[in-house]
């Protein structure tokens, strides 16, 4: 889960009953420097904030099987900077039957959230939005 303390408390409310225990690790700013440090990578403070996200927005059966290390968070970093860097080109019919495939798969994991009476995850939002906006651009 990926927020502010208010958000993530907002969320933790809705999720779970007041008695319910549960199990809570906090990343912090400092905590990636850290992590990034025992491999010599100074990561840039937008760089920090990609990691936040894309932990706090990792699914749980992924996190459950590889947790959160250090390690970890170090080939996040680089996989990010060598995604930032890498450019590719690929037919426009091939990608947009990927992308018809993608929005379809989302949409179907909103609907799954939806009649579960949970809300729609950020980042599922996002990764709509981010696929629809891929599209218009073909």
């Amino acid at each position: 889960m990926y927020g502010t303390r208010e958000e993530i408390c907002t969320r933790l409310e809705t999720m779970f009953t007041a008695d319910e225990p549960l199990v809570l690790l906090i990343w912090t700013e400092e905590a990636f420097c850290v992590a990034c440090s025992e491999l010599d990578l100074k990561p840039r403070p937008d760089e920090i904030q990609g990691l936040m996200e894309a932990i706090g927005n990792t699914d749980m059966a992924v996190y459950r099987r590889e947790g959160v290390t250090n390690s970890g968070i170090c080939d996040l970093l680089e996989r990010h900077r060598e995604a930032v860097a890498l450019e590719v080109s690929v037919p426009a019919v091939l990608l947009r039957r990927v992308l018809r495939r993608q929005e379809g798969d989302l949409e179907n994991l909103i609907g799954q959230a939806w009649e579960a009476g949970r809300p729609t995850p950020e980042c599922l939002k996002q990764a709509l939005h981010d696929v629809r906006v891929l599209m218009e651009r073909i």
